[in-house]
């Protein structure tokens, strides 16, 4: 017949061994952590290593990228294509848009004013500055021009 342990003969085991246990799952775990893991984790690496640098593998590898790469040139001279397209198209747009109709029989090739000339056609824009900058005029980057009142010099 079989006897079956009681609370009191549990009771007085885990007295008499617990520390030893709580020692024995603490030194477990500090081996587990501390020498088996590492051990484990170079395996491993060194395992990793070996596959990815597996010459077939890597010819493999190589192969899908020289196609993935293709393909990406490809796309980016597409585009690169469309933009251009586009950038042309807008253009000429831009160009019907600005451009303004001359009746027919009054073209002026070469003949006609230039903007900020004044009412005389043969005189430059440029002697029209030159005559301006006497008159009293504001000019930012030099403070004492085109103000009213005693100067500081």
């Amino acid at each position: 017949m079989i006897e079956y342990s009681t609370d009191e003969d549990d009771r007085n085991f885990l007295q008499k061994y617990g520390w030893h246990f709580i020692i024995l799952f603490i030194t477990i775990y500090y081996l587990k952590r501390n020498v088996f893991m590492p051990i484990l984790s170079e395996r491993q690496r060194k395992q990793n290593y070996k596959q990815a640098t597996d010459p077939q593998r890597v010819a493999m590898l190589q192969e899908q990228m020289i196609k993935v790469r293709l393909e990406q040139q490809r796309q980016a001279e597409l585009k690169s294509n469309e933009a251009k397209e586009k950038k042309k198209l807008k253009k000429i747009q831009r160009l019907k848009e600005t451009k303004v109709d001359q009746p027919l029989g009054k073209t002026n090739v070469g003949g006609g004013h230039r903007l900020g000339s004044g009412d005389d056609p043969g005189s430059s824009s440029t002697s029209n500055r030159n005559s301006s900058s006497s008159t009293s005029s504001y000019n930012p980057l030099m403070p004492s021009t085109g103000h009213v009142g005693p100067s500081y010099r």
